[in-house]
């Protein structure tokens, strides 16, 4: 029998009532319980038993197995549990491919009947899509909604093939409208919206209900995707973030235009340890688009306080809060200003993020960043890949270690597909989740401090300037 070998107990061979021949079927996998380990048994009159026969006859059995089978036992799958996944473009392939193989595990334990969601800026890797449709073959409902992207190139053409475009069958596939998102439509100088999203939503996966991963990875094998540094949070069981996540779906779905969604399509929603937000967020009436007073991560900084905590933050005795950010997108210049203030009034800031020189407002975001101090906390902690590098960060996560919102010692993460630019507040489909889980927030510390020290990832000191080749 070929295929992976596992340890197994060799019977000794069987006695033929008919002939001196052994009995067995080498196609066949029959575990069993306990064996008989002493007299050889004895094979049925004639020892040509049907497979069911055999199955209900222990003796039976035990000579299909004395004729020296491999026993391949399948492992256990074990029930989803929330829990965070990380790639490494630096690793192995299969680390490299770490969240997408996750995904496709929790594609391939949907069982029939059940419906898979996902909402996706754009692939060009077919191993999820393969997946998709794998499942909707197998009786699975399928939805996905992509980008305005073209439907005949691979891998969209075989998804529109084998789930089609009738939104009200149970599995189809959608692309938004041209130059815009399925709900943002806004455009900023010459800049579109788009639909940004990387999240899927599973009804029932490995014997989990309601599993929702948010993640931060385009299907791609470049640098957004496989090649690059990425995140993915698993939530399971959270209903109400799951049918949250899902009325969004139906929303995006609908591709009714809604340029303030955050505020009068679905507002945030909190449930338990988690919330979700949803975006576009649009500015206050009258104020620039660039005004901080309506920006999500602006109000989490608002609301941290640098000291105040005995347990986590610095371990030097202080326990100042501490702040970690690892951005694709760093153009909001108000919250790197923040971040430089939170610094100096003594919580440890630490940045990880892809920096482009040719634009203007991430230009002036790292040099608010790094801007001059003669605090004795030294200013924030840069590290940075140039956006002609071979391998960047494509991560979304904020982490605030400490004292937030007048409650010490809090360790929360906020990871999504919400960059911190100006496209993915004031114009594009976006989601941003936050949650507030000690292990979780444990294995994002854990991700920033390799990809904070991974090889090839620049350092800018404090009044220095950041440059690029």
């Amino acid at each position: 029998m070929s295929g992976r070998r596992v340890p197994r107990t060799r019977l000794p061979a069987c006695r033929s009532q008919a002939a001196g021949r052994q009995e067995g079927s080498g196609g066949s996998m029959i575990f069993l319980a306990s064996i008989n380990r002493q007299a050889p048994p004895v094979c049925p009159p004639g020892g040509s038993m049907s497979l069911r026969r055999a199955i209900a006859s222990i003796v039976a059995s035990a000579c299909l197995l004395a004729a020296g089978l491999s026993v391949d036992v399948a492992p256990a799958v074990a029930v989803p549990t929330t829990t965070a996944v990380f790639n490494n473009p630096l690793g192995t392939a299969a680390e490299k491919a770490a969240i997408q193989t996750r995904l496709v595990e929790l594609i391939d334990g949907a069982p029939a009947g059940s419906r898979i969601r996902m909402a996706m800026f754009y692939a060009t890797d077919a191993t999820v899509p393969n997946a998709l449709i794998a499942a909707k073959n197998r009786g699975v409902n399928v939805q996905v909604i992509f980008n305005d992207n073209d439907s005949a190139k691979a891998p969209y053409a075989a998804l529109v093939t084998a789930l089609g475009t009738n939104l009200s069958a149970a599995s189809w596939i959608l692309f938004c409208p041209a130059g815009r998102g399925c709900i943002g439509n806004r455009v900023l100088s010459t800049v579109e919206s788009i639909n940004h999203n990387k999240f899927f939503l599973f009804s029932s996966t490995q014997g989990a209900s309601n599993v929702v991963v948010q993640s931060t990875a385009n299907l791609h094998t470049g640098r957004d995707g496989l090649g690059g540094w990425n995140a993915a949070l698993v939530l399971v069981g959270n209903t109400a973030i799951y049918n949250a996540y899902s009325g969004y779906f139906d929303d995006l779905r609908a591709r009714v235009a809604n340029n303030n969604y955050y505020d009068t399509g679905r507002p945030a929603v909190t449930s338990g340890n988690a919330k979700i937000h949803f975006y576009p967020r649009q500015e206050s009436n009258g104020q620039p688009y660039n005004d901080p007073n309506e920006d999500t991560i602006m109000t989490v900084l608002d609301n941290v306080a640098c000291f105040g905590n005995s347990v986590v933050g610095t371990q030097d005795g202080t326990h100042r809060t501490i702040i970690r950010v690892n951005q694709a997108i760093f153009s909001r210049t108000y919250l790197a200003s923040k971040l430089w203030a939170l610094d100096n009034a003594g919580c440890y800031v630490e940045v990880v993020e892809r920096y482009d020189p040719g634009s203007g407002s991430e230009v002036t975001a790292m040099k608010n960043l790094l801007a001059a101090t003669n605090s004795a906390y030294g200013g924030p902690v840069v590290k940075y890949y140039c956006v002609g590098d071979s391998v960047w960060t494509h991560s979304k996560y904020l982490q605030v270690e400490g004292n937030y919102y007048g409650g010490a010692d809090r360790t929360i993460t906020w990871v999504g597909s919400h960059n911190f630019s100006y496209n993915s507040l004031r114009q594009s489909d976006e989601t941003l989740l936050q949650l507030e889980d000690t292990t979780v927030f444990n294995a994002f510390r854990t991700n920033f401090r390799t990809v904070r020290d991974a090889a090839g990832i620049r350092s800018v000191a404090n009044g220095r300037t950041a440059t690029c080749p």
